[in-house]
């Protein structure tokens, strides 16, 4: 007979226990999915930050349409403060010829009278026929008229129809080519970029020497870029700076450039 003394009696009770009370084992279930389920607290967190973006994007397009029309609202005002430079050297060159011409009337009535003194009468016919000549043959008048509009009383609309009437009557004016860079620069600000690119054009190609030439080829680069035509706006703004490196227009044709690229 096996005899069990009381320490091992007491050992062999506390084994039977704990094996008789262990905890269940954990059961895994082999068909569920193993991958994150998406809330609809994150659906909703998607959504917010989709319509965020949208917004942002809305916000950045009209900063860049207002910054647009801002610019362009500076350019005619530029062009008021070179219009009225350009009015006082043509009214300067105009004063200098005028100045000429009557030293030549003078060395003219001198040069009669020597050669012929007893025939004052037929000097005096000369005198009229040189120096009651019309002054005003460009349309200066409708010209400044139209510009008065826009710098004066700010009347664009107004100002558009009497430019373009100028140029139709004094196409040959030396004003004609800074009529279609002003009517360019109106229509423009119409949002009329079509009309506009024509004008600009027009200098381009009608009037080559033209101290409106660089800032046409300029806006037509402006233009070609804003309706997406990057290859004809990179034509354009290369132009500028091949034929004028000197000019502070180039400047702004490389910056433009750069933003192509």
């Amino acid at each position: 007979m096996i005899r069990i003394n009381t320490k091992t009696a007491m050992i062999m009770a506390v084994l039977y226990s704990g094996f008789g009370h262990a905890a269940p084992a954990t059961v895994f279930d082999v068909n569920a999915s193993t991958e994150p389920m998406v809330t609809k607290k994150q659906t909703r967190s998607v959504e917010q930050r989709l319509t965020r973006i949208e917004n942002i994007l809305h916000a950045r397009t009209r900063a860049q349409l207002e910054t647009q029309q801002r610019l362009d609202q500076l350019s005619i005002e530029l062009m008021n403060l070179q219009g009225a430079i350009e009015e006082s050297e043509l009214e300067q060159g105009k004063i200098t010829q005028r100045q000429r011409d009557i030293l030549n009337d003078i060395e003219r009535i001198r040069t009669t009278l020597v050669a012929k003194p007893v025939v004052p009468a037929a000097i005096d016919a000369n005198i009229l026929n040189a120096t009651n000549q019309p002054v005003n043959l460009t349309g200066k008048d409708a010209y400044n008229y139209a510009i008065k509009l826009i710098k004066n009383e700010r009347k664009y609309d107004e100002a558009i129809p009497a430019l373009q009437s100028f140029i139709s009557t004094y196409p040959e004016s030396e004003l004609a080519a800074n009529a279609h860079y002003w009517l360019g620069l109106l229509l423009r600000k119409d949002n009329k970029n079509d009309d506009a690119k024509a004008e600009f054009e027009t200098i381009v190609t009608k009037y080559p020497t033209s101290n409106k030439r660089a800032d046409s080829l300029q806006k037509l680069g402006q233009l070609a870029k804003l309706s997406g035509s990057k290859s004809e706006a990179k034509r354009y703004f290369e132009l500028v700076i091949k034929d004028y490196p000197n000019d502070a227009v180039a400047k702004l044709a490389k910056k433009e450039l750069a933003a192509l690229k």
